[in-house]
Parts: structure tokens; C-alpha cells; sequence
């Protein structure tokens, strides 16, 4: 997918009166693989209202032709699903050698207005593994302010192929975003702190808000979903203790 940039230049008269700057906006951001399938949008909901998120990104989300969990998480929300709501597709639902009707991959939810939306595919394969993506979306704070917000779901496993195969779809993410700023990148990396692929962002300066906010076991006994920003200052964070689904839900505090 192509995305065409607009850029408008506005001409601003001077005056002798001081604008003054516009306050911070106060950011939540939720981060969560819900498992796809065996999601309960219901339940999901009601740990994203009372963490108090404002910006939500989730991986394993299935829009289904019986069952559309992003329009049930919005919906849930009280969020528009055109003006507050972007998937991205990954691949079929449903094992890649036997795919089932509609789609798996990523989406933001957010009570902002999203005002750009982005999918960026990582792979290409004909048949399996599953395909990853990485969704995106621009949004408006108010006041002239925005953020831009990514969240992707990079390949499982250990063996030293599935290792090249996430380190591969990295550099497309690395590549992508290059030394841009003003970004919040969300995910299951499946891959601890400890590992190359996590110490690539960090050397790229990315903030690994985990690190310091919420260095706790996200998926079994390791730490693995991420919450990264560049630009944007976070003051708090935690992990929330569920059992929704195989993985834990990252929530950290930011302004911007």
C-alpha cells in the first residue's frame, strides 16, 4: 500500500501576542495479543475501560464475515469504527495451509480521531508460515498535536530459520520508520530483551518502555510484547495481571 503524503503550508501572520503552547495530552496506551479465536471481546473491553486507554493496539484480531472483533471491541468502546478503528490485514484466518473466511493481523482502536491509516506488509509467502504485517495510524490530539501509532506481530520460533525469518521482517520495520520521531511501535516481537533482534531497536533509538516501567513476564515466564517510542515521554506503566489470553497486556502512561 501506497501512502501519499499532502503536506499544506499554512502562511501565519505574526502578532505581538504570544500564542500560548498547547498543553500535553495525556496518552494511555494499551498493548495486547488477545489470541485470536478464543478472544472474549466482552471481557477484552472491560480490561481496556478500566486500565483508562485511550490509544489501543492489538495483534492476533480476527475480522471474521461472523464475527468482526474489531468492530465488537469498538463497539464495546463506544468508538466509531470508521473514525476510531484501523486493522491491518496479515494473512487468512484460520492455519495458512487451510485458510477460512476473512482475515488475522493487527489494529488500533482509539478514542482520537484516526486522520492516516498504513498497512505494511513484512512478508510475502505463497502458503506458510503466516504472513505478518505492521499497521499504523495517525492520530489527531487536538490542537494541531498528533502521534502516530504502529503496532505489528513478528514471527514465532527458535529454530535458525524462524530466527532470519523475524530478524528479516525487523529490518523491514527498522527500514521503514528510519530516524523518524514522534512514534509509538507496539507488539509481540517474540523475542526477549536479551535478544539481538530487541537490542537492534533499542541501538536504533527506539525506548524500550518495559525496561523500565513494566520489566515483567508478558507471555509465560518471558517478556516479549514491547511498547517502544521515540519522542514521546512515558511516566508510568504495568503489566496487567489476566488470563484472557496467553498474553498479558502492557499498559504505559505517556504525554505528549
Amino acid at each position: 500500500m501506497r501512502v501519499i503524503m499532502i503536506a499544506v503550508a499554512a502562511l501565519i501572520t505574526l502578532t505581538a501576542t504570544t500564542t500560548p503552547a498547547t498543553a500535553a495530552t495525556n496518552l494511555v496506551v494499551l498493548d495486547w495479543n488477545i489470541q485470536g479465536e478464543s478472544a472474549d471481546t466482552k471481557a477484552i473491553a472491560q480490561v481496556i475501560r478500566d486500565s483508562g486507554a485511550n490509544v489501543v493496539t492489538l495483534q492476533e484480531i480476527h475480522r471474521r464475515p461472523d464475527a468482526d472483533q474489531v468492530r465488537e471491541l469498538a463497539e464495546e468502546l463506544g468508538w466509531d469504527i470508521t473514525a476510531n478503528a484501523h486493522f491491518g490485514a496479515g494473512d487468512d484466518v484460520g492455519p495458512c495451509d487451510d485458510p477460512q473466511p476473512g482475515k488475522a493481523g493487527n489494529a488500533i482502536l482509539s478514542s482520537f480521531k484516526i486522520v492516516e491509516r498504513v498497512t505494511i506488509p513484512l512478508t510475502d509467502f505463497a502458503t506458510c508460515p503466516v504472513n505478518r504485517s505492521m499497521a499504523g495510524a495517525k492520530l489527531d490530539l487536538g490542537g494541531g498535536a498528533t502521534v502516530t501509532v504502529f503496532s505489528t506481530h513478528l514471527s514465532p520460533g527458535l529454530s535458525a530459520t524462524s530466527v532470519a525469518r523475524r530478524e528479516a521482517q525487523a529490518s523491514k520495520v527498522l527500514n521503514y520508520f528510519g530516524s523518524r520521531t514522534g512514534l509509538i511501535l507496539t507488539g509481540d516481537f517474540n523475542a526477549p530483551p536479551t535478544d539481538a533482534l530487541s537490542k537492534r531497536f533499542v541501538s536504533a533509538g527506539w525506548v524500550d518502555t518495559g525496561a523500565r516501567y513494566a520489566d515483567q513476564p508478558t507471555h509465560g515466564s518471558a517478556r516479549i510484547d514491547y511498547v517502544y517510542t521515540r519522542g514521546i515521554t512515558t511516566t508510568s506503566g504495568s503489566v496487567l495481571p489476566t488470563t484472557l489470553s496467553d498474553h498479558r497486556p502492557i499498559v504505559m502512561r505517556m504525554t505528549r
